[in-house]
C-alpha cells in the first residue's frame, strides 16, 4: 500500500500544478511577444518581465515537488 502511495501522492500533487503552470506561461509569452510587436521601443523591458514572470510560475511549480516530496516521506 504504501508503494502506491509513494508513486500516486507526487503525481496527484504535480500533474495539476505543472499543466497550470504550463498554461500560465503560455499566456504570458503570448501576451509579452503580442506587446512586442504592438511596441518593438519597450521589447526589452517586456522580454525582462517576461522571464521573471515565467521565473515566478516556475517556482511555484518547485514549490509545489517539495511539497510533494515531503508528503511522500511522511507516509
Amino acid at each position: 500500500m504504501k508503494e502506491i502511495l509513494l508513486i500516486f501522492i507526487p503525481t496527484i500533487t504535480l500533474v495539476p500544478t505543472a499543466l497550470a503552470a504550463a498554461l500560465a506561461m503560455r499566456k504570458i509569452s503570448s501576451t509579452a511577444l503580442e506587446g512586442m510587436t504592438r511596441q518593438p521601443e519597450i521589447a526589452r523591458q517586456l522580454f525582462t518581465s517576461m522571464l521573471v514572470s515565467m521565473t515566478l510560475v516556475e517556482a511555484l511549480v518547485i514549490y509545489c515537488l517539495v511539497v510533494a516530496l515531503l508528503l511522500a516521506a511522511k507516509v
